[in-house]
């Protein structure tokens, strides 16, 4: 294979940050910063809503928080279930329409469903509807792989991390803006059309600067109809990189041979179900693989954050308070919790993003995995959520998490190739839902019927499985090295 180099006449790579992020030749500053945009916009609506939800349940349909629990679960079904039927689909479309028309679809029918979720006058049918709409948008938002279209390979691992600093930020604005609304004494339907409009418009902005058309548009030209060939292959995988760099990378169990064969064979049917298998056998190749793992476990851990943490607090408040008062001060001590943790993964990130640049990524993988798997079996021995201890579990639970939110990112964007980059982050989203969908329900079921710390117990051994994946292809690249 030859080396993959941007021409010394054509248009040159852009360089941000004294030379630690690099864009495409095609990729413009105003591109990358309102893809950070995104990121941040993304995060803040997705905390909202989930914010606003028990409020409007209590407020507009009389159902106390800690009776919704029903309710919650049953709306989180609805949502899993239409966000994994249409995360292909939008993968596909981002592949062939382009990535900004669909986005721009993506926010509309967003910000239409929130505004609506605030008027609606019964949970069903009218509020699951809304729930429905907004499923299939924030789907569309999470789908869109900006960053693997903008950012060099080379750079993809510090890239990631200022996309998860991003998102910590989002949510914890989110928050915020939330608090402030509501102590100004918005009523909830004001609130969710103030923030539903402000999305809107905040959306379509930033889609203003970000590239237009298909991506790769010329490429495309060139290879729509034609083989794939290997050396797209590799170039898909690291460009800019020699076949050295290359195996220096862990990448020389490829057998690109076989992977062009087979993926030429199913590029010939054009339908739903070639692309999907195209996106499942992007899997063989590890790093693809972990990052679907990343995805399963990197958005569950969220639930985690939210909803398990409060009603583990719920237990620890005193029981003078009445009902209103006992919910408000666990959340406070929930949210004290959350915020330790999310800031721990802001810090961490950084540091993640520049370690997988840097080392072996298994070794990575094995860190973040068993710090994780670690910080949700020691929560069994956390005394109170105001203990020291506490706040010291949540630090070493956070800094796994940075570790798995900066992967999910990062190996997706990096390793996907390039003409089915959109059909394998279509494929790690539906991993991503099921995992909130295990995190979710299964843990409230043994939450309610064996103990509150339940979740953490059952995060604990899905981090045990990351962690003998690692293992497993550790071993798969050691034995290939080996015959060879």
């Amino acid at each position: 294979m030859n080396q993959v180099e941007s021409s010394e006449d054509g248009p040159k790579e852009r360089a941000l940050f004294k030379g630690k992020i690099k864009l495409y030749p095609d990729i413009s500053y105003t591109n990358y910063f309102c893809s950070l945009c995104h990121y941040f916009v993304m995060t803040f609506i997705f905390v909202s809503v989930e914010s606003l939800q028990p409020l409007l349940f209590n407020q507009r349909y009389g159902i106390h928080p800690k009776d919704a629990g029903m309710q919650n679960g049953y709306m989180l079904l609805i949502d899993i279930a239409t966000k994994c039927l249409f995360a292909p689909l939008v993968g596909i479309m981002s592949d062939k329409v382009g990535r900004v028309p669909v986005l721009q679809m993506g926010i509309i029918l967003t910000a239409i469903s929130i505004c609506s979720m605030g008027f609606a006058e019964d949970i069903y049918p009218q509020y699951c509807i809304s729930r429905i709409q907004y499923a299939i948008g924030a789907i569309t938002l999470a789908t869109i792989p900006f960053l693997g279209d903008y950012v060099l390979d080379e750079t993809k691992g510090k890239a990631s991390a200022i996309n998860v600093i991003l998102a910590a930020f989002g949510a914890m604005f989110s928050a915020t803006v939330i608090t402030k609304l509501l102590t100004q004494n918005f009523s909830v339907q004001t609130t969710y059309v103030v923030v539903g409009c402000s999305f809107l418009c905040l959306g379509l902005l930033y889609t203003l600067g970000l590239k237009k058309g298909l991506h790769f548009k010329k490429q495309r030209k060139n290879f729509k109809n034609a083989p794939l060939r290997d050396d797209l292959i590799e170039k898909s995988i690291c460009p800019y990189q020699n076949l050295k760099q290359i195996q220096h990378e862990d990448f020389d169990y490829i057998d690109y041979e076989g992977e062009v064969r087979t993926l030429n064979q199913i590029k010939q049917e054009s339908s739903f179900g070639a692309a999907m298998k195209i996106a499942l056998l992007a899997g063989k190749n590890i790093w693809i693989f972990q990052g679907y793992v990343t995805n399963f476990l990197g958005r569950g851990d969220s639930i985690l954050l939210t909803l398990s943490l409060q009603i583990w607090s719920q237990q620890y408040v005193d029981d003078t308070l009445d009902g209103d008062e006992a919910y408000k001060q666990a959340s406070i001590q929930a949210q004290t919790l959350s915020g330790i943790t999310y800031l721990v993964i802001m810090v961490g990130a950084i540091f993640y993003g520049f370690l997988f640049e840097k080392v072996s990524k298994n070794k990575l993988l094995f860190t973040m995995f068993s710090l994780t798997m670690i910080g949700c079996f020691l929560m069994n021995f956390a005394p109170n959520p105001k203990s020291p201890y506490t706040y010291l579990i949540m630090s070493v639970l956070g800094s796994g998490m940075s570790g798995l939110y900066t992967g999910a990112l990062y190996f997706v964007n990096k390793y996907a190739y390039t003409e089915f980059r959109g059909y394998i982050s279509g494929l790690a989203n539906v991993f991503s839902v099921l995992g909130i969908l295990i995190c979710s329900f299964v843990g409230g079921v043994l939450q309610d019927h064996w103990s509150k710390i339940a979740p953490f117990n059952l995060f604990g051994f899905m981090s045990l499985l990351g962690l003998i994946l690692v293992v497993w292809s550790y071993y798969a690249l050691y034995q290939n090295r080996r015959v060879k």
